[in-house]
C-alpha cells in the first residue's frame, strides 16, 4: 500500500507499506484501537497512529523513527479506510 503525505498537489513524502497479518491477540488490539479511535477520534491519535504502524507493519522502532509525523496519520487513515470498506463489503453479502 503506498501512503503519500501532500502540500496540495505537491507529494512532501511516498513510503510503499506492506501490512502483515495478524494472529487473534494482535486482532484483538487493532479492534481495540479502531474502538477508541471511534469512541474519541482527537484523544491520543498520535499515540494510536503510532500503535498502529507499529502492530500493523514489520518496521523497528528506528525504522518508524525515520517517519515524518504526517505519514503515521496517513497509514493509521488508510487502514481505517479498509476496514471501514471491507465491513460494508461483508454486510452487503450477508
Amino acid at each position: 500500500m503506498l501512503i503519500e503525505v501532500k502540500e496540495g498537489k505537491k507529494v512532501i513524502s511516498s513510503r510503499e507499506v506492506e501490512l502483515r497479518e495478524l494472529g487473534l491477540t494482535e486482532k484483538g488490539e487493532f479492534l481495540d484501537l479502531l474502538h477508541d479511535f471511534y469512541k474519541d477520534p482527537t484523544s491520543n491519535l498520535f499515540s494510536r497512529a503510532i500503535k498502529m504502524c507499529r502492530l500493523m507493519t514489520d518496521y523497528t522502532d528506528d525504522e518508524l523513527n525515520e517517519w515524518e509525523d504526517a505519514e503515521y496519520l496517513q497509514l493509521f487513515m488508510i487502514i481505517i479506510d479498509e476496514k471501514n470498506a471491507e465491513a460494508k463489503k461483508k454486510s452487503v453479502s450477508a
